[in-house]
């Protein structure tokens, strides 16, 4: 063990350091793919602003790898030294203000649970991601289970302030002293500190929804994909979010192969009645052969819990992630096109049915349309888009040598196999990887992106994942 990591060690109670050899050390250090592994020597888990503030400004100023760990999809891994943010689990409502403040060790999951309790009657309203967290370095706002009326979870309107430890151990936030800081959390992928805390817009909303999977055969696939085209040239309710996804592991199901089924992950803000009508989802219901899995009124907290099952992934496979946004109304023969990617891709390494998942995620209009301007936001989203989240996945016993070249290949051809010459060549920023042009992908927004960075890690210091000064992504930041 070297000095510094001695030195620091020395600087936190037992309770907070996590070492090699210890039991909880693989818990604490694992990241969501065995791919991205590093075994890290300490794990450094702070459960105070002062002692968040003494690791950031130690780790900077050393000369140790290190990384921070959020509580998302994204997290990586490093060879000295995680810094963890799961200690900081505080959670805050002011009904006056209709504003609520959450620690950036929280999952959405935990979030929900702690709205239900203690914000009866509020809601945090816009497209996020389930099964991930609720920060790390910076926010994307990722895939939807909640409405879309009111846009991204970190658009201006929704994502009001954030609280960051800077590199030098001060504290700001951000909205209020550091207003450029601001612009760039919001979307870019990060690397500009560490966030503790954040501050969301609590709405008046329906305490329970209707939601749940609807299991589809594959025999039924032309039919399901004219439905879901047709629900999304002809539904404009913000009320109503779905996903389309693979029958299999993700959903805790066992494999069905290269031509498994198709689930259909509802929410519906109207009601039972009202999802099961001819304006919700009455057209999935009368397929032939579709079965109700897991289908009910229940809290915010209830619907989350239908997505916990992509919790089985992590730490058990190899993957890789790619989200391709697809522009506007889906035609006839998007989905059929989506499993056709899958099937060729399971062609490509068998093994990749253990672990992979296609999810596209149909978008209300005003998801990627309720900022002021694209200037708001460091991804500049705009447009009807929809996300086509890709995921490969693989046991590390069944993979080839070649397994990350075949992974990246087949995410290469997944925009112009599905979209065609309705490519966008847009992607999530949350889901990026080594070969993504990052001036692409944030384009007008790229160069002020690059001044905020110089600015606040002037020695990129900050740099696993979204690696900015470099314009590369680092490998493994998608896991």
């Amino acid at each position: 063990m070297s000095a510094q990591i001695r030195d620091l060690r020395s600087r936190f109670p037992t309770s907070q350091v996590f070492e090699q050899g210890q039991p909880e050390h693989h818990k604490q250090s694992e990241p969501w793919s065995k791919h991205a592994e590093l075994n890290p020597k300490l794990v450094i888990q702070p459960t105070t602003l002062d002692g968040m503030q003494k690791a950031v400004h130690f780790l900077y100023d050393s000369d140790l790898d290190f990384a921070i760990r959020s509580t998302g999809t994204g997290s990586v891994s490093a060879r000295d030294v995680i810094l963890s943010t799961h200690g900081f689990k505080s959670f805050s409502f002011d009904k006056t203000a209709e504003t609520v403040t959450v620690g950036a060790g929280l999952d959405w999951g935990e979030v929900d649970a702690l709205m239900e309790d203690g914000a009866p009657g509020y809601a945090l309203v816009g497209a996020r991601c389930p099964w991930v967290g609720v920060a790390g370095s910076s926010l994307v706002g990722g895939l939807s289970r909640l409405s879309h009326e009111f846009g991204m979870i970190s658009d201006p309107q929704n994502l009001l302030d954030a609280q960051v430890v800077l590199r030098d151990g001060k504290v700001v936030w951000a909205a209020k002293e550091e207003p450029d800081l601001m612009f760039a959390l919001r979307g870019s992928g990060g690397n500009f500190g560490v966030l503790t805390a954040l501050t969301f817009r609590a709405r008046p909303y329906v305490e329970k929804v209707f939601g749940g999977v609807i299991a589809l055969p594959y025999s039924a696939l032309r039919e399901t994909a004219k439905g879901v085209a047709a629900m999304s040239i002809r539904t404009a309710d913000p009320k109503v979010a779905m996903h389309v996804v693979n029958v299999g592991p993700g959903l805790g199901m066992p494999d069905q192969g290269s031509r498994p089924g198709i689930g259909i992950m509802m929410f519906d803000a109207r009601g039972e009645a009202h999802a099961r009508s001819k304006d919700g989802f009455a057209w999935a219901f009368e397929i032939p052969g579709a079965q109700e899995v897991s289908t009910s009124t229940c809290t915010m907290k209830q619907t989350h819990a239908v997505a916990e099952t992509f919790r089985n992934y992590q730490g058990n496979n190899m993957f890789w992630l790619s989200a391709p946004l697809i522009e506007g109304d889906l035609d006839d023969e998007i989905l059929v096109r989506v499993w056709k990617w899958y099937e060729d891709s399971i062609e490509a390494h068998p093994g990749f049915g253990a672990g992979s998942t296609v999810l596209l995620e149909f978008m209300q209009e005003n998801a990627f349309n309720s900022s002021p301007s694209r200037n708001s936001t460091a991804w500049p989203h705009s447009g009807h888009r929809h996300v086509l989240q890709l995921v490969l996945g693989c046991k590390p016993e069944t993979a080839p040598p070649n397994i990350q070249e075949i992974a990246m290949n087949r995410f290469h051809a997944a925009g112009r196999e599905v979209a065609g010459d309705r490519e966008t060549r847009e992607f999530l920023p949350g889901f990026l990887n080594e070969w993504n042009d990052l001036r692409q992908v944030y384009g007008e927004n790229y160069d002020r992106l690059m001044e905020i960075k110089k600015r606040f890690d002037p020695e990129n210091r900050f740099h696993k994942g979204v690696d900015l000064v470099r314009a590369k992504v680092s490998e493994g930041m998608t896991v």
